[in-house]
């Protein structure tokens, strides 16, 4: 009888250990390293662009356009990466990302954001600062950022000053969410044409991790993604003018994703801790 009861403690621990490690599986934290997967007609597949980590902290993005590499007399064409920008970010005392340093693109032309934070942690602000490398004219574009009680972006207003001092390009974005905490729309109002309205919507979210969730750093190209838990798959963009939808329209949904082992979408590659 004490036999068949130091079996079943040992099997009751096994089972314990077993639930113990597949919970862990589930909420293990990912960082996503490589993105914005291209699939080529010959069945190469490339990630265009990639985060390279200190620690938990991105210190650099990369990224890449695909280039022709054929050797000569080969009669199916191959493909390659080429380097194409490095964007380099530079933090405070506190690891908070201050200065995003994106590489000169083809026009000459280089931006650079300067982040600032209130005293929750919070980004508060941003200034944008576009230069063209050519005449060092250069514009700032300004986002002062509004939360809600629950630290939720609900309001970024935004204008444009050029080098010489005139402002342009002013609106105001509003951000709603759904109940699980996911984006749910943006309206953006231009302030000179109160007529004119882009309103961006993101629907049918799944219940598994959104990767740029854990992106401690706000780029440009990311930033919306950032603010949501799940991962959408319906996306709707807008333009009325006084009311009427107007030409272009964006609208684009898919059934769903794959999915790993840690419950993040198979469209990127990523570290786990």
């Amino acid at each position: 009888m004490k036999k068949f009861f130091a079996i079943l403690s040992i099997l009751f621990l096994c089972s314990c250990n077993s639930d113990e490690n597949d919970a862990s599986l589930q909420e293990q934290q990912c960082l996503i390293t490589k993105f914005n997967k291209a699939n080529i007609i010959n069945g190469q597949q490339f990630y265009t662009s990639e985060y390279v980590y200190d620690g938990n902290l991105i210190i650099k993005k990369l990224d890449y356009n695909i280039v022709d590499n054929t050797p000569s007399g080969q009669m199916y064409p191959t493909y390659t990466l080429q380097l194409k920008t490095t964007t380099e970010i530079q933090y405070n005392a506190l690891k908070q990302p201050v200065k995003i340093i994106e590489g000169v693109d083809y026009n000459n032309m280089q931006n650079i954001d300067y982040l600032q934070y209130d005293n929750q942690g919070r980004l508060s602000e941003k200034n944008r600062v576009s230069t063209y490398l050519t005449d060092n004219t250069s514009s700032t574009k300004n986002f002062k950022y509004t939360y809600s009680s629950s630290n939720k972006i609900v309001l970024i207003n935004e204008k444009t000053t050029n080098s010489w001092g005139d402002v342009y390009g002013e609106n105001t974005k509003t951000l709603s969410y759904d109940t699980n905490g996911n984006l749910r729309e943006i309206e953006q109002i231009n302030a000179g044409n109160s007529g004119f309205k882009v309103v961006t919507k993101y629907d049918n979210y799944d219940t598994y991790k959104n990767p740029y969730a854990n992106v401690n750093v706000p780029f440009e190209d990311i930033f919306f993604l950032r603010l949501s838990k799940n991962n959408y798959r319906k996306y709707i963009k807008t333009t009325y003018m006084n009311g009427v939808p107007t030409p272009p329209y964006e609208n684009y949904e898919i059934s769903g994703y794959e999915y790993n082992e840690n419950g993040y979408p198979k469209f990127a590659e990523y570290k786990c801790n």
